[in-house]
């Protein structure tokens, strides 16, 4: 019988993490010490003593190994692998690295226990980013496309055709332009470091947050014309939020944009009306600087203060913990494995953090036919606002009124029956023994 560990220990601090969009037990990890380490989150409960430490690497490549000069002093320091991702068909590995480097590795290869990274790298472009010594910090992989976008450290966005990536630079436009072969389109609007990235499901559209306070729009189709020279600009710059943007995830069907801040507030952008934020949900006591969509209404957030939290967005609601088990480390990272099975978490020691996340799936443990039973299927607002008020969380939440949400989203009242049931059930599965205690009181 075989079951999921619990954690899993890397030979250096994990910077960031991705599991493989198709095999369910695999993700990658990028060290700080320039190390790409593919691990076997799965055990075999009948193999070994219980006592032994089962040891889930499966490969390791030293992958960006420059010397870089430490800031402030006369040493140097090793670089380091920043940004990890899987292709969404799961047959390239891609990373980034703090010198500026962006290397691809075939999947398969580089999941095998024996392989070597002779073989398994396939291109590698350095530098990849615009500037001496800027580091790579953000992938993302479009889906059914060879395209994949880059944020460096100095608020540079790109985005590459992995297909002639790695090839010799003979095209005249890119030697014009001094972009190394294989990037398509490049962007420097924003003043500080990229946070997140996130397309729009057709993928014409490419988000980026930064924490100079800015969300930054990039229209690949306008980018084309631009190119040709016919169009006009292809980005657009939100207001100031005059606080950070850590974090991104695209919420309510490509309606919603909610962006994590410094301040542990969600911005909640409406779609096409980029200017200011429409909606703010402040609660959270300390940064928020990792967004993963459980569905379109549910959010986990992962803060600085080492909580995974559940939300839900407008109506906008606490739910419950996930876990919180990171000694007091922010959370750098969350992402699902390939059946949504487990929740990985990354934070600022050796390890990557894995939780159960049948908590957040439908039927988990009989309890959603025990709620049903007891007819509480059908909380409405009022309810849920006098069990969060029992529970005693320290937390500064308050539930949102309905009516306070944006009027395009007045017409779906029967959806939002429809999210208050499924969350609700979600809320109850997440109460813990002390909140649960009051609620039989």
């Amino acid at each position: 019988m075989t079951s999921f560990l619990d954690s899993i220990e890397c030979s250096a601090q994990p910077l960031d993490f991705s599991f493989h969009p198709k095999r369910e037990n695999l993700l990658a990890a990028g060290l700080v010490d320039g190390t790409l380490e593919v691990h076997d989150v799965r055990v075999d409960d009948a193999e070994g003593d219980e006592d032994d430490e089962p040891d889930s690497i499966l490969s390791s490549f030293a992958l960006h190994t420059k010397l870089l000069p430490d800031k402030g002093t006369t040493k140097q320091k090793l670089e380091s692998c920043r940004a990890v991702s899987f292709s969404t068909d799961g047959t390239r590995l891609y990373t980034g690295g703090s010198a500026g480097g962006l290397c691809a590795m075939d999947a398969e290869r580089a999941c095998t226990f024996s392989s070597k990274p002779q073989k398994s790298l396939l291109w590698r472009v350095e530098p990849a980013t615009e500037g001496k010594l800027n580091p790579m910090v953000a992938i993302q992989t479009f889906e059914n496309s060879r395209l994949l976008a880059t944020g460096d450290d100095d608020g540079g966005v790109r985005v590459w055709d992995e297909r002639i990536c790695g090839q010799k630079n003979n095209s005249s436009s890119n030697r014009n332009s001094k972009r190394p072969n294989g990037c398509v389109f490049s962007w420097k609007e924003n003043d500080d470091y990229i946070s997140g990235l996130e397309h729009s499901q057709d993928g014409n559209t490419l988000l980026a947050t930064s924490a100079d306070g800015r969300l930054s729009i990039f229209d690949l189709r306008m980018a084309r014309e631009a190119a040709s020279g016919k169009g006009q600009k292809s980005y657009r710059l939100s207001d100031d939020q005059e606080d950070e943007l850590l974090s991104l995830q695209i919420m309510k069907n490509g309606r919603k944009v909610v962006c994590g801040t410094q301040e542990g507030v969600l911005s909640i952008f409406s779609w096409g009306t980029w200017g200011d934020c429409s909606d703010r949900f402040p609660g959270h006591p300390s940064s928020i600087d990792a967004l993963l969509k459980v569905d379109e209404d549910t959010l986990l957030t992962g803060s600085s203060d080492g909580f995974i939290r559940v939300v839900q967005i407008q109506p906008d609601k606490l739910l419950g913990v996930l876990g919180d088990n990171h000694e007091g480390f922010p959370i750098e990272k969350l992402d699902f494995n390939s059946s949504r099975s487990l929740v990985g978490s990354v934070c600022h020691d050796n390890y990557i953090r894995l939780w159960d996340a049948g908590v957040l799936q439908e039927g988990h443990d009989g309890i959603d036919s025990e709620v049903e039973e007891e007819g509480k299927s059908q909380i409405h607002p009022e309810q849920s606002n006098r069990a969060v008020k029992a529970s005693g969380s320290d937390d500064d939440w308050e539930d949102m009124d309905d009516n306070d949400s944006d009027s395009d989203d007045g017409d779906n009242d029967g959806e939002d029956t429809e999210v208050a049931t499924a969350n609700d059930k979600r809320k109850e599965r997440l109460k813990t023994d002390t909140e649960k205690f009051f609620d039989d009181l």
